[in-house]
């Protein structure tokens, strides 16, 4: 018997040494351990997002908003907008909100006083997204990870996002964080893209990029066109623990004066910009181009109007 408790304090000894180690290595005191270990996840403020899928930095932020940000999320920013409650004493927190595409129409739509704070992994994004207020228009900025929020609980009275958790790594857990800062009764929308083939110039954009190149092609746009398996979102937030959870597919036209503009959007207004350029930067205008011809064969070379189709998501705390 006494030789049995030996072995397992011994395992128990190995066992959580490296946990021991790592909470020595972060200088924290003992009741900031304890705390850790009863929300494991919050031991270390990383990116569990993808990076390369989710850092828009460089030229990038510049050109997604000036040739996407018009044709693609605008049209359904007003839409989203419009389904926010509105009261004058709400905090609404956006989450990936990007070049401020939604944050520029929830800032208009809402009462002067709700307080909103517009969050995104990408500063060089958010800093695009400043340019578009004026100073006595009150905006917070904030760097954050949607899977780990720099929030007490119960703070917001809707949390929003507009075409950024297919980006999020871990799904589940952003549902989790976001359900821990609203209040009770709060309401969490989004919206998420449906499949590719239900939008088209993303489809013609990835099967393009991915012609020049014969082995591992560019995966991004595989990305945004991941998460739009309606029962498994429900799933998900079910688990969080939302309730009153409803999905609804929106189809809209978007329109774009040229071709060569949307083409320019879809090939260097995202990270695939990034992946072309470190095979080969040569390759940049030539597929640029290719892209242009492929949207010009569909939809002409001017007056573009491209079917899109999105999933919006609503559920309460």
């Amino acid at each position: 018997m006494c030789g049995g408790k030996r072995v397992a304090c011994l395992f128990l000894q190995i066992f959580l040494q490296p946990t021991r180690l790592a909470l020595q290595k972060t200088g924290l005191c003992a009741e900031q351990r304890f705390q850790i270990s009863i929300r494991p996840l919050a031991l270390v403020r990383q990116r569990i997002c993808v990076k390369e899928h989710t850092k828009f930095s460089g030229s990038i932020p510049a050109a997604y908003d000036r040739y996407l940000g018009p044709i693609l999320f605008q049209p359904y920013a007003e839409d989203l907008a419009a389904r926010v409650p509105v009261k004058k004493t709400s905090a609404v927190l956006e989450l990936a909100c990007g070049t401020g595409i939604l944050t520029r129409v929830l800032r208009t739509y809402l009462p002067s006083k709700v307080k909103l704070i517009a969050t995104d992994l990408n500063e060089p994004m958010f800093r695009q997204a400043a340019a578009k207020f004026g100073k006595g228009e009150k905006v917070k900025w904030l760097e954050a990870d949607a899977c780990d929020l720099p929030f007490d609980d119960r703070k917001f009275d809707a949390v929003v996002c507009q075409f950024g958790i297919m980006f999020v790594a871990d799904k589940a857990l952003a549902a989790r964080e976001a359900y821990r800062v609203l209040k009770r009764d709060g309401l969490f929308l989004f919206s998420v893209w449906d499949a590719m083939k239900h939008n088209k110039l993303g489809e013609l954009a990835h099967r393009t990029i991915a012609s020049y190149f014969e082995k591992d092609p560019p995966t991004f746009y595989q990305v945004p066109f991941s998460y739009h398996n309606r029962a498994e979102i429900r799933r998900v937030l079910k688990q969080a623990g939302f309730r009153e959870i409803k999905t609804e597919v929106i189809a809209k036209i978007g329109q774009a004066k040229r071709a060569e503009d949307v083409a320019r959007g879809l090939v260097e207004g995202n990270p695939v910009a990034v992946t072309i350029a470190k095979r080969d930067p040569s390759l940049l205008p030539v597929i640029t181009d290719a892209v242009t011809a492929a949207i010009t064969r569909r939809f002409g070379k001017q007056n573009i109007h491209a079917p899109m189709r999105a999933i919006v998501v609503r559920a309460r705390v």
